[in-house]
C-alpha cells in the first residue's frame, strides 16, 4: 500500500491506481491517460507535460533545428560563399557528432550528481552561443530521455518519448521553412547572406528556451519540490513510480555501483540496439532528399528554386509524425514493441531497396523518401523500452542512455562520412550506400524483434527467481 512505499508520504494523500479496490476499465486507443486516472492525477500529468516534456521537447527542437540548418545553409549559399567543393557537409555533421560522442556520457551521468534544473538549461545556453558564432565562419575550418524517464509511468513513456523525438523532426522541418523565408527576405540584409542570418535566428530561438528551463525544469521526484508542484503531487509522483518498482533513491557513485552497472544486461543490449539503428543511417533521410531535389535538372538548369529545395523535404517530418504517433499509441496499448518495430523496419527496408534499384520517376522516388520516414519512430520506442526496463535505477538509465547515444553517433558518423558522402549523392552508387543500409536494417530488425525480447525475458525471470528466493529466506 502507499504508506509502506515512502516514509515521508502524508497519510492524508489519496493515491490513484489502487487496482485491488477499483479495477481499471478497458483502455481506448485515443486515451492520453491510463483508465481510471483521477482528476487530481490528470492535473499532475498535465503539469509534468507542460513543464518537463515541453522543456525537453523545445531543447531537442533547438538542437535539431541548429544541426539541420547546416544542410539547408549548404544548399542556400554556404557552399558557394565558403567554396565547399568536396565532402565538407559530411564533415560539418561529423563535428556536431564528435561533441555528442565525447561529451554525451559525461554530461548525462552528471545529471545524477548535478541538479538537472541548472545543468540542462546551462547546456542549452552554451549550445546557443556556439551556434551563433557559426554565422561568422569564413571557411570550412572555422541530453533528455533520462529526465522523462524519471517522472512518467512505463505505460506513459512511449507517447512522451514520441513527442520528444518529434521535436527533433519539427526542428528539421522548420529549418527548411526558416531558411526559405530568410533567403527570400533577408539575403544580403545588413551585408549578411541569408545562410548567416539562419544561425543568428537559431540563437534568438535558443536563449528563451534556456531561460524557460532555468525557471521550470525540476530535479527528480525525491529531490526538492519545484515551485509549480504541491507536496501532495510530489508524493503522488513518488508513488506512481514506486508502483512499477522504479522507486529511485539518491545516486551514490562507488565501486559497487560501477560493478552493478557494468554487469547489467541493459547497458550492452541497448547500446547494441541503438548502434544497429544508427548504422542504417536513416537519420540522414531529409538530407538525402534535399540533395536529391537539388540534383534534379531540366535543360541543364535546376528544376526547383532554393525555396522549394528547402521546403519539399520538410514533408518527411509530417509523414514521420504520423508514424511516431501511431506506433507510440499502439505500443502503449498493446505493449508489443517487437511487432511495431518489425513493421517500421520493414517499411524502411522497402524504401532502401527502392533507393538501391532507383527510378527516374520523380513522384515515385519522392514517395519513397516520405515512406522511409518510418525510421524516425524507432528511436522513441527503443528509448521508452530502455526506460521501462531500468526500473528505478537512475544511474543505469543515465549511463545506458548516454552511452548508447554516443555509440550510435560513433558508428553512424564514419558511415555517413564514407558510405554516404555528399559527392556521391543522391544515389551513392560507387560507395554502395543503400546496400550498406539494407544490411543493417535487416540486422536491426532481427536484433530488436528476436534477440532483445529473448534477453529481456531471460533476465526478468532470473531477477524474479532471485527476488522470490530472498523473500522465502527472509520468511
Amino acid at each position: 500500500m502507499a504508506m509502506s512505499i515512502d516514509k515521508h508520504v502524508s497519510p492524508t494523500v489519496a493515491f490513484p491506481h489502487d487496482e485491488t479496490a477499483n479495477p481499471k476499465p478497458n483502455r481506448r486507443w485515443f486515451h492520453w491517460h491510463e483508465p481510471g486516472t483521477t482528476k487530481e492525477e490528470k492535473w499532475l500529468i498535465f503539469k509534468l507535460d507542460f513543464f518537463i516534456l515541453l522543456f525537453t521537447c523545445l531543447t531537442f527542437f533547438v538542437k535539431y533545428l541548429d544541426q539541420t540548418n547546416v544542410t539547408n545553409a549548404y544548399v542556400s549559399g554556404m557552399k558557394v560563399d565558403l567554396n565547399l567543393n568536396g565532402n565538407e557537409l559530411n564533415w560539418f555533421t561529423t563535428y556536431f557528432n564528435i561533441g555528442i560522442i565525447v561529451g554525451g556520457p559525461f554530461f548525462t551521468t552528471a545529471m545524477t550528481v548535478v541538479h538537472p534544473r541548472y545543468w540542462l538549461p546551462a547546456c542549452t545556453m552554451i549550445w546557443s552561443f556556439f551556434v551563433l558564432f557559426i554565422y561568422k565562419a569564413e571557411s570550412a575550418r572555422t541530453n533528455f530521455y533520462t529526465q522523462i524517464g524519471s517522472w512518467y509511468r512505463a505505460s506513459e513513456i512511449s507517447r512522451r518519448s514520441t513527442l520528444f523525438m518529434f521535436s527533433s523532426v519539427g526542428g528539421q522541418m522548420l529549418s527548411g521553412y526558416i531558411q526559405a523565408g530568410l533567403y527570400r527576405n533577408m539575403d544580403n540584409h545588413l551585408g549578411l547572406a541569408a545562410w548567416r542570418w539562419l544561425f543568428i535566428f537559431d540563437f534568438i530561438i535558443g536563449i528563451p528556451v534556456a531561460v524557460f528551463g532555468f525557471f521550470c525544469c525540476p530535479n527528480e521526484p525525491k529531490s526538492s519540490k519545484p515551485w509549480w508542484m504541491t507536496e501532495e503531487e510530489r508524493q503522488m509522483c513518488i508513488h506512481r513510480l514506486a508502483e512499477e518498482k522504479r522507486d529511485a533513491d539518491k545516486a551514490s557513485w562507488n565501486l559497487a555501483a560501477v560493478k552493478r552497472l557494468l554487469t547489467s544486461w541493459q547497458l550492452y543490449a541497448f547500446c547494441l540496439s541503438w548502434g544497429f539503428m544508427e548504422l542504417t543511417c536513416g537519420v540522414n533521410l531529409q538530407r538525402w532528399m534535399t540533395l536529391y531535389v537539388k540534383s534534379l535538372k531540366v535543360d541543364g538548369h535546376y528544376k526547383y528554386s532554393v525555396e522549394k529545395i528547402n521546403n519539399l523535404p520538410t514533408v518527411v517530418g509530417c509523414v514521420e509524425l504520423v508514424w511516431m504517433v501511431t506506433s507510440a499509441f499502439i505500443t502503449d496499448i498493446t505493449q508489443r514493441r517487437s511487432i511495431v518495430i518489425l513493421t517500421l523496419g520493414s517499411v524502411q527496408l522497402f524504401a532502401y531497396i527502392i533507393f538501391e534499384v532507383w527510378s527516374n520517376n520523380e513522384a515515385f522516388m519522392m514517395a519513397a523518401y516520405y515512406l522511409c520516414s518510418a525510421y524516425g519512430a524507432l528511436a522513441a520506442l527503443i528509448s521508452a523500452w530502455l526506460n521501462s526496463s531500468c526500473h528505478g535505477d537512475k544511474q543505469l538509465r543515465a549511463l545506458t542512455t548516454s552511452l548508447m547515444i554516443s555509440i550510435g553517433y560513433a558508428v553512424e558518423t564514419p558511415a555517413q562520412q564514407y558510405v554516404f558522402p555528399v559527392s556521391e549523392a543522391p544515389r551513392f552508387r560507387r560507395t554502395h550506400g543503400y546496400v550498406f543500409g539494407i544490411v543493417w536494417v535487416v540486422v536491426m530488425i532481427v536484433w530488436l524483434c528476436i534477440f532483445l525480447p529473448m534477453i529481456e525475458r531471460y533476465f526478468t525471470k532470473r531477477e524474479q527467481r532471485i527476488a522470490d528466493d530472498e523473500s522465502h529466506h527472509s520468511i
